[in-house]
């Protein structure tokens, strides 16, 4: 969401995101390292604390039932999100949502998994963003090459929007 710089836009669905050390390590202070615009953004809203960061040492060791190897942010993501018993759990890569769907089912979690474009389709869904809008954020994450979400998903999506299925 930052990296098409609606990160703001979430907070009028979502009051409070939380993340780990360790994710806030690889947005934040890499990005910013390298000036990514989306570090900024990010930082801003962390130190607003819009976005809490979840200490590492709180996070309780669960045993995740793993079919892959996912990134020690994704990992703590789906630790916190079942230690919190949180409504929602953000998550894009395709790997990494198949193993927190896999542990929220088999805890019974009333824990809903999204991504990126689950949250703008629900902003859209709400009246939150315009259509137009809609189409243009999946244009972009289509045509970016630093936003590893599916341009074939992204197509689909514009397909059922501009055939009035979402």
């Amino acid at each position: 969401m930052a990296k098409l710089e609606a990160l703001s836009k979430a907070f009028s669905v979502y009051p409070t995101l939380t993340i780990s050390e360790t994710v806030y390590h690889e947005v934040v202070t890499s990005g910013l390292a390298i000036g990514a615009n989306d570090a900024v953004e990010v930082d801003k809203f962390c130190r607003s604390k819009r976005i809490v960061i979840f200490p590492l040492t709180e996070i309780k060791d669960v045993s995740l039932d793993m079919r892959c190897e996912l990134h020690q942010g994704e990992i703590e993501t789906i630790k916190i999100a079942l230690q919190l018993s949180a409504d929602y759990v953000f998550i894009d890569d395709v790997e990494a949502r198949h193993v927190a769907d896999a542990n929220l089912q088999k805890l019974s979690a009333a824990t809903n998994l999204k991504g990126t474009l689950g949250i703008l389709i629900e902003r859209y869904q709400k009246k939150l963003i315009p259509k137009s809008q809609l189409n243009e954020y999946l244009e972009e994450i289509k045509r970016r090459r630093d936003i590893w979400i599916s341009s074939r998903l992204c197509q689909k999506l514009i397909d059922a929007l501009k055939n009035g299925f979402l």
